[in-house]
């Protein structure tokens, strides 16, 4: 079985303190029916914004049409909701897709790991996708029963200028490298993608944001957004959405630690 995986990022802007990584999964063929079904649902917008005498959108992006700005200036909130409820439905439809999303409160991570602290979005970037990769493994393991399969990903570019794209080019290059991961054969390779060139990361972003915008709703102690109800709801979809906790960051710099100083050791 050949899947493709598309990885993508939400975070909190200027604060830079919530980051979420996710990474929506399927195969070649659903990803293509994704796509036509995703593109005319763009295109049906866009006739509808040409009757009107307004400006067209050239993609979905979830920050931009959150904020009703960019492309969607002047948008309502309604208008807006509709539209995102159309782009829902287009992954409702589809069968066999299935994310993994992992959030990290930055100011946790660089008061266990302070060396990390002089770019904390390096470190998210860093870390995070090795274990999205694990959880992609393991749920290809257990809801494949063992069967064999190949993953190829792609990642949205980062920055708008591929600043991180090294980051997390080393950040798989590490976990395939890793004697403890048993899911490395699952995996072929990594490689950054503008969103021009490929339409499926933009339900990718849609998964990325969601999945934010439902653990701010939690840590803000709000209720979740009725767009991410409609996505938990979705038939035949599956999400994983994974926090780091300060107790859980510990036990990682430990564990990370304690190989180092075993290594050594093989090392003398």
């Amino acid at each position: 079985m050949l899947f493709s995986g598309y990885m993508d990022e939400s975070y909190d802007g200027a604060k830079r303190n919530l980051f979420v990584f996710s990474c929506l999964l399927a195969r070649g063929k659903v990803w293509a029916e994704v796509g036509r079904a995703w593109k005319l649902q763009l295109a049906a917008v866009n006739r509808r914004l040409t009757n009107e005498g307004r400006p067209l959108i050239s993609r979905y992006h979830a920050s931009a049409c959150s904020g009703c700005r960019d492309d969607f200036e002047g948008w309502s909130r309604d208008e807006r909701d509709s539209f995102v409820r159309g782009l829902f439905s287009v992954i409702k439809r589809s069968k066999g897709m299935h994310s993994v999303a992992y959030t990290i409160e930055l100011d946790d991570l660089c008061e266990i790991f302070p060396e990390w602290a002089n770019d904390r979005l390096q470190a998210a970037y860093g870390l995070l996708p090795r274990f999205v990769m694990y959880t992609v493994g393991e749920d290809l393991y257990n809801f494949g029963q063992g069967r064999p399969a190949r993953v190829t990903l792609f990642h949205d570019r980062t920055g708008g200028d591929g600043k991180y794209d090294p980051t997390i080019l080393q950040a798989f290059n590490t976990q395939m490298s890793g004697s403890g991961f048993r899911y490395r054969d699952y995996f072929t390779t990594i490689a950054p993608l503008a969103w021009q060139d490929c339409i499926a990361l933009q339900p990718a972003d849609l998964v990325a944001f969601e999945s934010f915008k439902k653990v701010e709703a939690e840590i803000e102690a709000r209720k979740q957004r009725r767009s991410f109800e409609a996505l938990m709801n979705m038939d035949a979809f599956g999400i994983h959405i994974k926090s780091f906790n300060r107790d859980i960051l510990r036990n990682l710099r430990a564990r990370m630690e304690a190989d180092k100083t075993k290594i050594e050791q093989e090392e003398k």
